[in-house]
Parts: structure tokens; C-alpha cells; sequence
């Protein structure tokens, strides 16, 4: 009896232990799994597509796309679907999607979900999504509408510009604004029947996709091609290895050019070495030479005496000045020279000698005001900050005569700029900017998101101060070293510079240098700021003979291209 007793309350424990078991494993599956079971019916059911919204559209300031999408269809397929390939890879050949055998190929060869082509024609890709359809393939080959990005104006605006590679961009503004223009992605589900064939439902839910934001930049594509042709002349012409140009505007500090020589086609952006993604004006860091003399100029005029300066001469007859064991030369004999005609003929003694004298922190104090040493920030990649040396660090006799002439201190192009901007606009420091409004329908009546304007930073050197670098400025391109950049009728403002480069080795090269002209035009009311670099020239051994003439023939092209929209403007306002 009790073994029958024991018998019965096993069985009992055995029963209630597989129920108990089996109402754990139920309430896991319907409370603790529930998420994934959820998740892999929906999957046996339905098919969610993603659905890309429309990138946004780059334009230049008068509104002119530099980039924009063109509609047209990309092709997906799931190779475990299709149940006949060779009759696939046929259909596929049929639409010059390839040939039947490279097609059986790719099929054969890729297991899961791969692109099959990317941007085809809308009308291929539409075509094919119908016959595809009515084959019964649709489950396996998926036909989506996709956007191609077009570049209107290739490789004229290619640096500022950038590409996009097959989802995102890749270099310029393309790349730094990425998130604002490719907007938020949507999506689309899908009914599925017992075959696995998807249809659309209108009970499904959906999210439509967000476009991307518009921008508008400060460059003028007109300007662009006007310093690309110029800058691709004076390349070839004094056998340059690269080149960069720059152009501000010198009343608001707007970037309404930069371009870079050789450049690169966006559209075949792959073709290219990868170092010309970058926009050099912006990007590179380099020694400026002569062109940095304005910070000498400037720190003597902004001194509390700067009369020592102004009213004395400086002898350089001998041709060098000896600094311990270092000789500093001049190029030509210049003999005893005046305050302005030191940097009107551009002599390196002569502005060692003016260093013995200047303050360093007062010196550091202008360089930094005017720019140098810190990123300007117009939101463009790979921006560079240049160096400079701390006034401690001035203090070095030898150290500070070098950098007086631009040796041994590093800036930018788009630095170099903004320095002479300032000197334009009497003292005042202007940022720079590109980027000058952003917002759906910029140009189509609609408001914009936000707008960019004319910014002045600080005051950073005295209107008297600016009023004399002008005069000296434009002697230097009347009598002085930069005679190439003058233009008939144009009071024209600027300096060159010839900086040798540093060897790998060390020490300076005697053969290899990189040549600049920076300079503003009209002098009386400024209205661009154009700085030239060529690098490693290899016809000619001063920037007065390599950068001077691409000024000079940027700033004419620009000058006439002001006449023919006045002419424009004026005629459209008699019709009105």
C-alpha cells in the first residue's frame, strides 16, 4: 500500500512537473520571446523596404546647382530567390544590363542580398521592374527608385563641391554636410503570400522619407571657371607641379572661389589619386616667404613709437646682414632703403634689421589678430591652422629675422587672404565664410532655414595703420616686385612671395620653391581679394614672373565679368 502511495505521488510530481515545465516554456514564449517570435512572423509575412529620401541640392550664389539628383533606379538581388537563373541572367542581358554569362556569373557567385547595378536609367529600371513582374521575379530582384548625383560643372567646382560615394559624401562640402543633405531615410512594408510574392497593401504602415536640406555656397561657378582656366594656364606656362587660387569677396569676406590645378572629375572621382580630394587653399600648410612681410609691416606701424620705424633707413648695401654664423642676403643689391621701399623691393636684410627692433609680443599679437596660428572655420574639411612661434621663442635674434620674412612660420592660402582682407577693409577682420544660407527651396520662393552674413571679427589693426600698407601695397605692384599684376586703368593692391622649401633631409632647397601673390583691386573701394600659390615652378625663379600674371588675368576676367552684369542689370531694368 505504500509503495502504491509512493508510486502515485511520483506519477503526481511527474504531472505537475511537465505541466509546470510546459507552462514556463509557454509563458517564455509568449512574454519573455515574444519580441522575436513577433519579429520573425512579421518576417515570414511581410518585407520592409527601405525608401532613401532625396538629397539635398548644392548651389552656387546666383543659384545655379552645382549639385542636384537625377531620378533613376538601382537593382538588388537576392540570389537564394531566384528559381531560374540562366532565364534571370537573360532578362537581365536583354535590357544591356550585362551579358547572359557575366550575369549567370554574379548570380553564381553571390549567396546573400548584393547591388546589382546602381543608377540605371529610369526607364530601363522601370521597364525591367514590369517584365520582371509579369516573370515572376519580382521576390527575388528588387527595383528601387534611387537618385543619381550629378555635377553640372565638373571639375571647376569639384574642390569645393566633393562627391558622394555610393550612400554618403566623400570629400567636400558633400562630406562635411553630409547628415544635413542626405535627410532621413523612410520605409514601406510589404504583404507577403504563400509563394513568398510581395504586394502592396494600403493597411500597411509606412514612413515616407525626409529630403535633404538645400545649400547655397558663396562661390560663383562663373568665378570658378575663371580661376581653374587662369590657374591651368599659369601652371603650364611657368611648369608649375600644382597650383591654388583663392578669391574673397572684399567688402563681406564671402569665398566666391578656390580652386585647385590639376583637379579631378567628381563623376570618375576613382580615376584620380586620392591627395587632389582635398582643396589645397584651404587644406595646406606652407611657408608663405615674402607675402608674410605684411605682419612685420604692420607690427612696426601698430608700435606705440612707430615713427623709429618710419623715419629711419635701413642699410643693406652690403648686401646681407650676419646673424652669429648666418648670413641673411638679398637677391638684388638694394643700398639704403626707406621704411616702405624695404617692402616695396621686398628685402630679407632689411626686415631682419627691422625685427632687432620690434616687439615680439607686440609682433605675436598682430600675426594672431590678423589670423594666423588658429583655423578660420568655414566648416570645410582638413582645414589647416598653420604655426607660429610664441614670443618666447621670438626672442631667438635669428629665429625672429627668418619668420620676419616669412621663414620658419606656416599658414594657409585661405589665412594669407583673410590678412590682406583685413588690410582692404581698413583694419577691420572679416571671417570668411562659404557657406551662405541653408533651407528647402532656396531659390524657389520658399524661406530659408538660416543665412550667413558679413561678420567682423575685431579691429584688428588701426585705419592709419591699413591706410599705409595700402599705399606701400600698391607701390609694390606700380614700382616694386609685383610690376606683373598691374592692370591698365586699376589701382591694384598686393605682394609677392618666394618661399624656398625644406628638404627632407633638412635645410632649405636651392632649386625647389613655392611662389604666391596675394592682393586686392580696386585700391580705393576693394571689391576682390585674390590670392595665387604655385608650387615648385620650374621656368622661372620669382612669384613676380609665375603668380603675378595669373592675378593679373583673374583679376582683369573678373573685372570684365562685373561690366557684363551691370550691362545685364541695367538693360532688364529698362524692359521693366
Amino acid at each position: 500500500m505504500r509503495q502504491r502511495e509512493k508510486r502515485g505521488k511520483i506519477l503526481l510530481f511527474c504531472f505537475f512537473a511537465v505541466w509546470g515545465f510546459l507552462f514556463v516554456k509557454l509563458a517564455e514564449v509568449q512574454i519573455g520571446k515574444r519580441h522575436y517570435y513577433q519579429h520573425e512572423a512579421k518576417k515570414l509575412h511581410f518585407k520592409r523596404i527601405e525608401l532613401l529620401g532625396e538629397r539635398g541640392r548644392i548651389y552656387d550664389r546666383k543659384g545655379r546647382a552645382l549639385a542636384l539628383n537625377r531620378l533613376c533606379c538601382s537593382i538588388q538581388i537576392l540570389p537564394s530567390y531566384v528559381r531560374d537563373k540562366d532565364t534571370l541572367a537573360e532578362i537581365l542581358a536583354s535590357f544591356g544590363l550585362g551579358t547572359v554569362e557575366e550575369n549567370r556569373a554574379l548570380l553564381n557567385r553571390h549567396k546573400r542580398l548584393f547591388w546589382f547595378r546602381r543608377f540605371v536609367d529610369f526607364g530601363v529600371g522601370d521597364s525591367l521592374r514590369k517584365v520582371l513582374t509579369r516573370r515572376r521575379f519580382i521576390n527575388a530582384v528588387l527595383v528601387q527608385d534611387d537618385y543619381e548625383r550629378i555635377y553640372p560643372f565638373g571639375e571647376f567646382c569639384a574642390d569645393v563641391v566633393g562627391f558622394m560615394g555610393a550612400e554618403r559624401g566623400l570629400a567636400g562640402v558633400e562630406w562635411e554636410f553630409d547628415s544635413l543633405l542626405r535627410g532621413v531615410p523612410g520605409w514601406i512594408m510589404l504583404q507577403k503570400d504563400a509563394r513568398g510574392w510581395t504586394h502592396p497593401s494600403p493597411n500597411l504602415p509606412m514612413k515616407k522619407p525626409r529630403p535633404g536640406v538645400d545649400i547655397c555656397l558663396t562661390i560663383d561657378a562663373d568665378i570658378q571657371r575663371i580661376c581653374y582656366e587662369a590657374l591651368a594656364h599659369g601652371v603650364d606656362e611657368c611648369g608649375a607641379k600644382q597650383g591654388a587660387v583663392i578669391v574673397l569677396d572684399a567688402t563681406s569676406g564671402a569665398i566666391l572661389g578656390a580652386v585647385d590645378f590639376p583637379g579631378y572629375e567628381p563623376k570618375r572621382f576613382a580615376d584620380f589619386p586620392k591627395e587632389r580630394y582635398k582643396l589645397n587653399a584651404v587644406a595646406d600648410q606652407f611657408e608663405p616667404g615674402s607675402s608674410f612681410k605684411i605682419v612685420i609691416c604692420a607690427a612696426a606701424l601698430e608700435d606705440s613709437a612707430p615713427e623709429r620705424f618710419t623715419g629711419r633707413l635701413y642699410d643693406v648695401s652690403a648686401g646681407f646682414i650676419q646673424i652669429g654664423s648666418k648670413k641673411i642676403k638679398d637677391v638684388h643689391p638694394n643700398g639704403v632703403l626707406s621704411f616702405d621701399s624695404v617692402f616695396i623691393q621686398s628685402s630679407n636684410p632689411a626686415c631682419a634689421l627691422m625685427s632687432f627692433e620690434v616687439n615680439p609680443e607686440v609682433y605675436y599679437t598682430v600675426a594672431r589678430k590678423l589670423g594666423f596660428a588658429e583655423k578660420i572655420g568655414i566648416g570645410f574639411p582638413d582645414e589647416g591652422s598653420g604655426r607660429l612661434d610664441t614670443p618666447v621663442r621670438l626672442r631667438n635674434r635669428l629665429r625672429f629675422a627668418t619668420i620676419s620674412f616669412g621663414q620658419g612660420v606656416t599658414v594657409t592660402l585661405l589665412q594669407m587672404a583673410a590678412a590682406y582682407l583685413c588690410v582692404a577693409n581698413d583694419g577691420k577682420y572679416l571671417k570668411p565664410y562659404l557657406v551662405e544660407g541653408t533651407g528647402c527651396q532656396l531659390f524657389l520662393g520658399g524661406a530659408r532655414l538660416s543665412k550667413v552674413q558679413r561678420t567682423v571679427v575685431r579691429q584688428a589693426l588701426r585705419e592709419e595703420t591699413a591706410k599705409r600698407m595700402k599705399d606701400i601695397l600698391e607701390r609694390v605692384v606700380r614700382n616694386g616686385t609685383g610690376k606683373l599684376a598691374a592692370i591698365e586703368g586699376v589701382s591694384v593692391c598686393g605682394k609677392t612671395g618666394t618661399a624656398q622649401k625644406v628638404e627632407p633631409s633638412g635645410g632649405y632647397s636651392s632649386t625647389r620653391s613655392l611662389m604666391s601673390f596675394i592682393g586686392f583691386l580696386p585700391k580705393e573701394q576693394p571689391r576682390y581679394v585674390i590670392a595665387v600659390m604655385l608650387d615648385e615652378p620650374t621656368k622661372y625663379r620669382f612669384a613676380g614672373s609665375t603668380a603675378c600674371p595669373v592675378f593679373r588675368e583673374i583679376g582683369e576676367r573678373l573685372l570684365r565679368l562685373d561690366e557684363a552684369v551691370s550691362r545685364e542689370q541695367a538693360v532688364a531694368a529698362v524692359r521693366r
